[in-house]
């Protein structure tokens, strides 16, 4: 360390008395703080964190989602066509691929008739139509 350099903290630290009018006597700093106060939309504070988190673990599971969007209407329509050609072409990987495609756009729906199995039967038609998804694949190239 450089001992040249030494300060002392009165020099550092000094307060210059002014006879001009300060701004925080201008301004009364006896006001109470505004009542609204301003969060980004993510902002939970921990209480109501707790809250939420004990109503959640106690009442239910996370429900899962149980409508198409307008990209998976338009899928389920798409799969469905390639479905009919590949019944009438005779064209086995286009089928089951097809038929794979079909399971897992329609998972949500089929999940929401099996009540309170819901999720057992959406984890169950999403292992079957990898399944069948890689089948198809591998009928295709076999």
């Amino acid at each position: 360390m450089n001992d040249d350099k030494q300060f002392n903290e009165d020099e550092l630290y000094a307060v210059e008395d002014t006879d001009d009018d300060l701004y925080a006597e201008k301004v009364s700093l006896d006001k109470e703080p505004c009542p609204k106060t301003f969060h980004s939309k993510n902002f939970v504070d921990s209480e109501t964190q707790a809250a939420e988190d004990k109503a959640k673990s106690s009442t239910h599971e996370p429900e899962l989602k149980a409508k198409l969007s307008h990209a998976e209407t338009s899928g389920v329509a798409i799969s469905a066509v390639m479905l009919v050609y590949a019944f009438a072409e005779a064209d086995k990987p286009l089928f089951f691929l097809s038929t794979a495609l079909l399971t897992f756009l329609l998972r949500p729906l089929i999940g929401a008739l099996f009540g309170k199995h819901n999720r057992a039967v959406q984890n169950a038609l999403h292992s079957f139509s990898l399944v069948m998804f890689i089948g198809a694949l591998l009928m295709l190239f076999l």
